[in-house]
């Protein structure tokens, strides 16, 4: 069984933040930082910080609704396995992002670690009274919830293209705008390919062939099985875009 730990040294470290685009943020603008100084230390002191090895479910769908996640570090998936026993991954999370859906009291999708993960742990009950005290807190995590629903909207997008290739090269660019990794540098892929057929809706094989057609073309070269460096910048951008 994975070991899943309780952080205590977390003592002085900044508390748990959101990334997003805020409604009132002027077009083609980036996702920023929500929560001031004071609201992230309110929430660390709300909140236990949870270390997940890699491979570690989290929770489970239909297990009891206790508790929102804000990640810390890492990355995680959110899927659910279908009754003919193929499995939908319904997003990627990244530091800064929050998961914990639920419908009824209990959650939507199974949530498990790739990487080694380190989550802000906050209870449902407690959540519930900071925002009653602080609308303004609430009001970042609308920000944040509104901003999960483009993500989703555009996962649809994604998958309702016609070519592998560009539904791969989508996914590049997801996981570029994610990475810290300056231009020309490779960029980290993090799921299996399995995951990543099971997110763009493909085969094993038919993200293999995709992959393979990109790298061909001399559009991308993937230096190992977690690393991709876009090659041809135009021509990615126009696939990328190509919806």
């Amino acid at each position: 069984m994975k070991r899943v730990t309780v952080d205590t040294s977390m003592a002085g470290v900044a508390g748990p933040s959101l990334l997003a685009v805020p409604f009132l943020q002027r077009a083609g603008s980036g996702p920023v930082q929500l929560f001031s100084d004071a609201q992230r230390q309110l929430l660390a002191s709300h909140a236990s910080v949870r270390v997940f090895p890699a491979r570690t479910v989290i929770y489970r769908a239909g297990a009891p609704a206790e508790a929102l996640f804000i990640v810390g570090s890492g990355v995680v998936k959110s899927f659910r396995d279908l009754p003919s026993g193929r499995r939908r991954i319904a997003t990627f999370l990244f530091p800064r992002d929050l998961f914990g859906l639920a419908e009824a009291g209990r959650y939507v999708n199974t949530l498990q670690a790739i990487t080694p993960v380190r989550v802000h742990q906050l209870d449902i009950h407690a959540l519930t009274e900071l925002f009653e005290r602080d609308a303004a807190l609430e009001f970042q995590f609308l920000c944040k919830a509104v901003h999960v629903l483009r993500e989703a909207q555009h996962h649809n997008i994604i998958v309702g293209r016609r070519d592998a290739g560009g539904r791969v090269a989508m996914l590049i660019r997801l996981l570029e705008k994610q990475s810290a990794a300056a231009r020309g540098e490779p960029v980290p892929i993090p799921m299996s390919r399995s995951d990543i057929g099971n997110y763009l809706g493909l085969s094993l094989e038919a993200v293999v062939r995709a992959s393979g057609r990109l790298e061909r073309q001399g559009i991308v070269e993937f230096v190992d099985r977690h690393h991709v460096r876009i090659i041809d910048r135009r021509r990615f951008d126009a696939l990328a875009s190509n919806v």
